[in-house]
């Protein structure tokens, strides 16, 4: 594993995410990249699937504020605020911090699962070169 502090792997990450979809991998597996790399860029002591997610779970809150700088395909006429009643801007706000929770969820367990796979392949390979290492150092 690299040795990076934990926020730097995030931000290296981050960046992995956003370059991922301009050579056209964007989706799930640009998440899931994410996750892969920000848990192996951290450091040995401080790696944990987790690590991805955050970096996941930053990518997806990034992506949910970005939603609000482009404007929705609106119809040519808009129906009057009267006859909607105020419910409709209350279930709009409700659906809006479900979609957040949502997303942010989804965003975090695909990047704690590419986490948990550079875990999988990168850790274990230097236990069982420590575990080596002390069973030489027994037989000596």
């Amino acid at each position: 594993m690299v040795n990076f502090s934990v926020e730097t792997a995030i931000v290296i990450s981050f960046i992995l995410g956003l370059a991922l979809p301009v050579i056209h991998l964007g989706g799930v597996f640009s998440i899931f990249i994410m996750g892969f790399a920000a848990t192996y860029l951290t450091k040995t002591e401080k790696t944990s699937a987790i690590v991805g997610g955050i970096a996941a779970i930053v990518f997806g809150v990034f992506f949910f504020f970005i939603g609000f700088l482009t404007g929705p395909t609106l119809p040519y006429t808009l129906p009057s605020p009267l006859a909607l009643g105020i419910l409709v801007p209350l279930t709009g706000l409700f659906y809006l911090l479900m979609g957040l929770i949502v997303s942010i969820i989804i965003y975090g367990v695909i990047g704690m699962l590419g986490g948990y796979v550079a875990l999988k392949f990168f850790k274990e390979k230097k236990r069982r070169k420590q575990n080596l290492n002390q069973e030489g150092l027994k037989e000596l």
